[in-house]
């Protein structure tokens, strides 16, 4: 699991706040799924709030981007989309199967994995050019 001091750093202060935020719905969803019995109900708050999030924190970026006219947006957007939609479709899956096996390969393993190469890349170069153009 991440640790929130080992997420790189961006240009922009607020994609930071979201970015730990995030890793701090994995933790929370990781030690739902180390429960034992396995607490469903608890698995299904922490799904719901991940997505939640996740959704408002692609909103947010692309928002951004648009207010600055980022070059590159349509492919970071494109990016959102598709991880967007894995998300839901492993939380479909947990919904249909309550196999906690798919979640925790999926969130714990290749989001987390995307999440670090995501802000390394395409979050670095977004940030620093929102805050040429906003000045921060």
């Amino acid at each position: 699991m991440i640790a929130k001091e080992s997420l790189p750093r961006v240009a922009y202060a607020m994609m930071n706040t979201v970015h730990e935020e995030e890793v701090e719905l994995l933790q929370k969803l990781e030690s739902a799924l180390n429960q034992n019995p396995l607490n469903v109900l608890q698995v299904d708050e922490v799904l719901s709030e991940l997505l939640a999030h996740t959704r408002v924190h692609f909103s947010n970026e692309e928002r951004l981007m648009q207010e600055v006219s980022f070059p590159a947006m349509m492919m970071h957007q494109g990016e959102h989309l598709r991880v967007l939609n894995e998300m839901k479709r492993i939380v479909s899956h947990w919904e249909q199967t309550r196999d906690p096996d798919v979640v925790r390969e999926y969130f714990l393993g290749t989001l987390t994995e995307w999440l670090m190469l995501h802000i390394t890349t395409m979050d670095t170069v977004t940030a620093q050019f929102i805050a040429m153009h906003k000045g921060e």
